[in-house]
């Protein structure tokens, strides 16, 4: 369990860092896939998404990618030192809120396992990927592409719950593995690759406020409702209001921190992506 809650923690600063560097790299002259910034932030996401999937050994879905929303605060932390975007009280504040949204879920929280990979997970997970993957050559709104991201990364976030509870110390066997963890191998990477497509079609088409909105509200409440309805992860009991209240929170103060910077000169870049 410390083992896990320190995972997490590693996690959310290497997302909050590589968010500092995607900005960087989505705004810069040129194809975002041509500016180092751009390659050393989706490193450091890969990073993140590591040190995240330890985590989800005995953490749930809910708090993990509530945690994973709180690395915004990590880039607006980050940009303020480098000179990027001054904190104004407001900011100080919207990080405030996120933290004590977060503290809110952690105390909410029932660690453990989670339940095996059902053919019920791969079906929806699977028609997940479909839809981001079919969008793909579709034109879209910005806003659209956000919330594709969001479900990129949501699939990635879920197959690597299932994965993580079910592989063991015979995990190099693995000739041995069932078909739904295969299955769910191939979704993971599959949700993360989707995700990173769209969110790069969406941000460099467009601010980053509507964009990072939609993904950070769907790679959120996705995980969460789907934890909840197919892998019985339920909070403590009597808990419900604190599970709304910090879901309402972290949100909040994400997407306030996302409002506010919207108002800057667009020369000072624009908040960046977690997955």
């Amino acid at each position: 369990m410390i083992l896990s809650v320190v995972a997490l923690v590693l996690g959310v600063l290497a997302y909050g860092w590589g968010g500092a560097r995607l900005s960087d790299g989505a705004q810069s002259e040129g194809h975002p896939l041509k500016s180092p910034a751009w390659w050393m932030g989706t490193a450091l996401q890969g990073a993140g998404f590591v040190f995240t999937f330890l985590a989800r050994s005995h953490l749930p879905l809910l708090i993990v990618q509530a945690a994973v929303v709180g690395g915004l605060a990590i880039t607006a932390i980050i940009h303020h030192l480098a000179g990027t975007r001054a904190l104004k009280g407001r900011d100080a504040l919207a990080i405030g809120v996120v933290v004590a949204g977060i503290a809110l879920l952690a105390a909410t929280t029932v660690p453990g396992p989670a339940d095996p990979i059902a053919p019920i997970h791969v079906t929806a997970l699977g028609a997940g990927v479909l839809v981001c993957l079919l969008a793909v050559g579709v034109r879209l709104h910005p806003g659209v592409c956000g919330v594709l991201s969001g479900l990129g990364f949501a699939i990635s976030a879920i197959s690597a719950r299932l994965v993580v509870a079910q592989v063991g110390p015979d995990i190099w066997r693995f000739w041995e593995w069932p078909w739904t963890l295969w299955a769910a191998g191939f979704l993971l990477v599959g949700g993360l690759v989707l995700g990173q497509v769209h969110l790069t079609r969406g941000l460099a088409a467009s601010h980053a406020v509507g964009v990072l909105g939609a993904n950070y509200v769907t790679s959120t409440i996705v995980p969460a409702a789907f934890g909840l309805l197919l892998m019985h992860e339920f909070p403590r009991r009597g808990m419900w209001w604190a599970v709304v209240l910090g879901l309402v929170l972290s949100l909040a103060g994400a997407l306030s921190l996302l409002r506010d910077d919207q108002a800057e000169p667009a020369a000072q870049g624009a908040l960046p992506p977690t997955s």
